[in-house]
Formats: C-alpha cells, sequence, structure tokens
C-alpha cells in the first residue's frame, strides 16, 4: 500500500517472465518443449526415426544439468557486490559504442554488393535475396572479413548494452539509439535480428516493472508483425509453394517443406526448422563422422588452439539438408547438440552447467545492462553453439564487463532495484 493508502500495483505476468530471475525456468521450459517435447509428439505421430528421441534424451539431460548449474554459487560474491575496478561514466561509454558502430554501418553500407531490404522492395528472388544476405557480411573476402566479426562483437552485445543503458540513464537519444538499430538490423533482412533490440528492451522494461498490459501485448503483436513482415520481403518471388501443392507430413519436419504463405513460412521456420536441424546435426553427425566426438573441431578457436582440422560441421548439415555446399550457409544448432557432436555426453552436462551459471549471473548481477541481455542470450544458445557464442559473439567480454565496470549516471551507479 502507498501513501496515499492505494493499492500498490504488483509485477504482472509480463514482468515476471522478462525478469532475470525468471530466466532459468523460461530457458529450460522453452528448450524442453522445443527440444523434447515436440521430438516426441514427431516421433510417435510423423516420422518414428530414433534422432528424434535421442535430441529428446540429449534435451532432458541438458536442461537437467542447466538447472544444476544455476544453482552453484561461483561467482556471487563478485556479482552481487556494487565493488567494480572501473567507473565508467555511462555517456563515455554509449558515446564511444555509438561512433564505433556508426563507423562500422557506413563501411559496410558502402562496400556492400547489395542491400537486401531494397532489392526486395525492388522484387528480387527468394534466390537474389538469399544470395545478398550472404554476401552482405558472410561473403566478404581479405580484411572486409573482419566486418563480419565487427558485426557478430557489437550487434549481439555492445549495442543492445549500450541501447538498455541509454534508457537507464534516461537519455534524450535513447529513442534514437533504438530506432536507428531497428533500422540495421532489418536492413538485410535477416529476420529476427531486430529482436537483438526488443529483447532486451523487454527485459528491461521487466525490471522496472513497467511490462504489464497493453505495453506488453503492442510489443508482442508488433514483434510478429514485423518478423512476418521481414519474412515476406526475404522470399521474394518464387519463394512459395504452387497453389495446391500437396504437403507431405514428414516434409514438414525436413528442408523439403515449401511453404505456402509468409505465415506458413514463418511457423515452420520458428518451430520446425530449429528441430529439425538439430536432428539433421545428429544424423551428419553419426553418418559422416561414425558419432564420434569432434573435440572441439567444429569451433575455428579450438581447431586451431589443439591443432585439429576444422570441421564446418554447420556446412555440412546444409548440404545434407539442401542437396549442395554452400560457402555462405549454415545450419546452425542448439548448444546442447552441439556439445554431444563435440564431446559426448559429457559435453551436454558440460555445456549445461555452464549455462546454467550465465542464467544465475544474470540474477546475481546488480548491472541492468547486463540483467536485460537474458533474453538475447536465451535466444541466441537456442540456436548455436556456445563457443562460438562465447567467442564470436563477444559475450565473453560481456561477461568481463559485468565482472569488472560499473556504470554510473549523473546520481550514481545504473544498478537494478529489483
Amino acid at each position: 500500500m502507498n501513501r496515499g493508502g492505494a493499492m500498490e500495483r504488483g509485477p504482472s505476468l509480463a514482468d515476471r517472465l522478462f525478469r532475470p530471475e525468471s530466466a532459468i525456468w523460461v530457458f529450460s521450459g522453452l528448450l524442453l518443449v522445443a527440444y523434447a517435447v515436440v521430438p516426441v509428439i514427431v516421433y510417435l505421430n510423423i516420422l518414428p526415426e530414433w534422432v528424434f528421441l535421442e535430441l529428446a534424451l540429449i534435451t532432458v539431460v541438458g536442461v537437467g544439468s542447466l538447472v544444476l548449474g544455476a544453482s552453484i554459487p561461483i561467482f556471487d560474491a563478485r556479482f552481487g557486490s556494487n565493488h567494480r575496478w572501473f567507473d565508467v561514466d555511462w555517456r563515455l561509454f554509449v558515446g564511444a559504442s555509438w561512433l564505433a558502430f556508426i563507423a562500422f554501418v557506413v563501411i559496410t553500407f558502402a562496400t556492400a554488393p547489395a542491400i537486401p531490404i531494397i532489392s526486395a522492395l525492388q522484387g528480387a528472388s527468394a534466390e537474389t535475396l538469399s544470395q545478398e544476405r550472404g554476401e552482405f557480411l558472410k561473403g566478404r573476402a581479405g580484411p572486409a572479413l573482419l566486418l563480419l566479426y565487427v558485426s557478430a562483437f557489437m550487434v549481439n552485445t555492445v549495442v543492445p548494452y549500450s541501447v538498455v543503458i541509454a534508457y537507464a540513464a534516461r537519455s534524450r537519444l535513447r529513442h534514437i539509439f533504438a530506432i536507428a538499430f531497428f533500422l540495421f538490423c532489418v536492413s538485410f533482412l535477416q529476420k529476427a535480428l531486430f529482436l537483438n533490440m526488443v529483447l532486451p528492451l523487454l527485459a528491461y522494461f521487466a525490471i522496472q516493472g513497467k511490462l504489464g498490459g497493453p505495453k506488453a501485448v503492442a510489443g508482442i503483436i508488433g514483434s510478429i508483425l514485423v518478423l512476418v513482415a521481414a519474412t515476406y520481403l526475404s522470399l521474394g518471388e518464387g519463394g512459395t509453394a504452387d497453389p495446391g501443392e500437396a504437403v507431405v507430413a514428414a516434409d514438414i519436419v525436413s528442408a523439403a517443406f515449401k511453404p505456402a504463405n509468409p505465415i506458413e513460412y514463418f511457423l515452420w521456420r520458428t518451430f520446425a526448422v530449429p528441430v529439425f536441424t538439430a536432428t539433421d546435426t545428429l544424423v551428419v553427425h553419426a553418418s559422416y563422422f561414425d558419432a564420434r566426438p569432434l573435440w572441439g573441431a567444429t569451433s575455428s578457436f579450438l581447431a586451431a588452439l589443439f591443432g585439429f582440422e576444422r570441421v564446418n560441421l554447420e556446412r555440412f548439415v546444409f548440404e545434407y539438408q539442401f542437396g549442395g555446399w554452400n560457402d555462405l550457409a549454415n545450419s546452425n544448432t542448439v548448444f546442447l547438440v552441439d556439445g554431444f557432436v563435440n564431446f559426448g555426453w559429457f559435453g551436454v552436462i558440460a555445456f549445461g552447467l555452464i549455462c546454467g551459471q550465465l542464467m544465475r549471473w544474470f540474477r546475481r548481477s546488480p548491472d541492468i545492462g547486463f540483467q536485460s541481455l537474458w533474453p538475447l542470450v536465451a535466444l541466441v544458445l537456442f540456436s548455436s553453439p556456445l563457443i562460438g557464442f562465447l567467442l564470436g559473439n563477444g559475450f565473453l567480454y560481456m561477461i568481463g564487463h559485468a565482472l569488472l565496470v560499473r556504470m554510473r549516471g549523473r546520481s550514481g551507479p545504473l544498478v537494478s532495484t529489483i
């Protein structure tokens, strides 16, 4: 009850779902539904192949390890303390981040062979758009390849964090930052990339207790509409099935499926593609590599570190799915399957424990910007390898930042009060 005698409103369901203390349970639940429940349903009703049950078992073991990892206090004292080695003014960090990001955007657009969203609006074919999306960053060669790594570091870590910090500090430019980042994310038609902005902001408003009611509904509906619109543009001409073409049930859980319209594609891409990419990865691992542990060779960093021959498993999976090798296309899978193909059941358990700790750190850290990144991290790990996420996406830096750096505003540290 407040001073005037009115009852204070508690956090809404949306607030609770997006707050960092819910991270482990939301993430675990999504993993179980997508990679355990759905594969079992597919096995029982559509395609009775062993690989679906293997995926379900990997997920159950991995989620158990995830929950266990989230319960172990390793860095609690460090994350729970206001002590840091470096105090940094938020204006310095945000300003430097955005100057670097603007320079990156200018160079990237000036040197890109084509801008996918412009080609889409001009009616380009699905094949042309797919090629342009790959060439926009992945297809760079020589020194220009550095743009790909700069993009991963900034777009997946630094810029989303800086946007949240700008909101926490009530910067006059905060809305401009958010809009500019959104426009960049949709410019080359990576359909879900704009969620790198939306999800951290949803978590930030949830931590602030401001996500209830119409705001949450509007945010969710708006995100879905943007996803469907981006899907429609990315399909281009010839990207859907012919009207009346028969649909085979087994094709729905394979790359052979051809959606009839953008909404069908969106649903298939969201619910079916992660599952069959995970099972296809297990099939490729068994048939191409005799189900032997690859000992980290799928990671370019670990392969170089230990002198292994690099195994580009994601492209082998793409070749298996679509019938041809493509130097610009990858079929990434959930971090638990990546742990399994590299290190067997030990990898599943170890990767689960590590990611459980990550979810715990979001809850224990006082840094509101770091806390707000948890749904973005969950989204990336949902269909990406752990090692590549930590190194290639720059999150290893963000962990060090959360441990050592404290963002300061005009009236003190920018920390969460929950």
